[in-house]
């Protein structure tokens, strides 16, 4: 019932304590202006006014971009959600927009949101590990959440290696592993344009000289940029689909990262068809190795999958060679032994003619 985020104030020997709206407790009330307080609010949801049964629904977490917070709301919380944006504002002064995440949307599967507090844009600048970017919420992926398997998979690249991510958007990945690491290419592409402009602007603004820009087909980009030391397929839904072309363009020994969205109870199974795939290609699995990203859905899990690919192994073609190359040894000898004895015979007709 209180408003804790409005100091209670003392004047001429009353007491005015602040609450939302009119309350008949048997004194009296009025209406005026309070101070704001100076004790830290918690959480939004202790300034957020919601009617009661509904506070249950409001969300526990949201990203933050930047200076702007991305939130999904429930249903029934949507009528309310420009009092839910003023109030993560209010908790948190260092944001400046609010925006209700409706889901992803379009050809680029892009994050369709509404603005429903604070300044009217989806254009901010957020870092992480140091390095700043330029990110479109509207337009573009990307996700604050993935900044820990990032950190990961660039710890894992080698001086030297050629690393492709074909699915960039505006970059994290591929900037942080040209900044962090000593490779001697990067190629960060994306197939949405506003993704590539933003990704140019970030590679130049972080002097990620490493970094080769591209745009279009992911299919396209791992013909043209093969050989490749090791690939990132960060497209959860859909990776598998793309996973021949990135095993084609990949060296004969080399790494992927192939990633999905997945129950638990399908994980082998997503591995056995990884195994799969290698094997059609015409290589082998060294090593393969889930990595739980993150929690997706209750059931679900961001999972992702370090492929270490190399040569088919030719242990049954050499199971049959040595019988084969005795066999060829044998005819060989055979022959060679018949080519001598005609060979003798001759000379010693010669030798019997020159003793007549």
């Amino acid at each position: 019932m209180l408003e804790r985020h409005l100091k209670v104030a003392e004047e001429a020997g009353h007491l005015f304590i602040p609450t939302p709206e009119r309350v008949d407790v048997g004194w009296p009330a009025t209406e005026r202006e309070f101070e704001e307080a100076f004790s830290p609010i918690r959480s939004y949801k202790d300034v957020v006014r919601v009617p009661e049964e509904l506070r249950p629904q409001l969300p526990s977490s949201f990203d933050v971009v930047g200076d702007i917070a991305v939130l999904k709301i429930p249903g029934p919380l949507v009528p309310h959600r420009a009092e839910i944006g003023r109030a993560i504002l209010a908790w948190n002064r260092t944001l400046r927009v609010v925006a209700q995440d409706r889901g992803v949307a379009g050809e680029f599967r892009v994050r369709d949101v509404e603005i429903i507090a604070g300044d009217r844009r989806t254009t901010t600048v957020c870092t992480e590990f140091g390095l700043r970017y330029h990110v479109d919420v509207a337009r573009a992926y990307f996700s604050p959440r993935l900044g820990s398997e990032r950190l990961r998979i660039a710890g894992q690249v080698r001086p030297g290696e050629t690393v492709a991510d074909p699915f960039a958007g505006v970059g994290p990945y591929a900037i942080l592993i040209a900044k962090r690491r000593r490779p001697a290419r990067v190629i960060a592409a994306d197939a949405n344009p506003v993704a590539v402009d933003l990704l140019r602007r970030n590679t130049a603004a972080n002097r990620a000289d490493h970094v080769e820009v591209r745009e279009g087909d992911a299919r396209v980009i791992l013909k043209e940029t093969a050989p490749l030391d090791r690939i990132i397929l960060d497209l959860p839904h859909s990776a598998m689909e793309f996973l021949p072309d990135a095993l084609a363009a990949l060296r004969p020994q080399g790494v992927l990262h192939v990633y999905g969205i997945l129950e638990d109870a399908d994980r082998e199974e997503r591995v056995q068809a990884i195994r799969n795939a290698v094997r059609d290609s015409g290589r082998s699995v060294k090593g393969i190795h889930p990595h739980v990203v993150r929690a997706y859905a209750p059931t679900q899990h961001h999972v992702a999958f370090d492929v270490t690919v190399g040569p088919r192994s030719r242990r049954a073609g050499s199971a049959r060679s040595p019988s084969a190359s005795r066999t060829s040894r044998t005819r060989r000898t055979r022959d060679a032994g018949r080519r001598s004895g005609r060979s003798a015979r001759p000379g010693a007709a010669r030798g019997r003619r020159r003793r007549r």
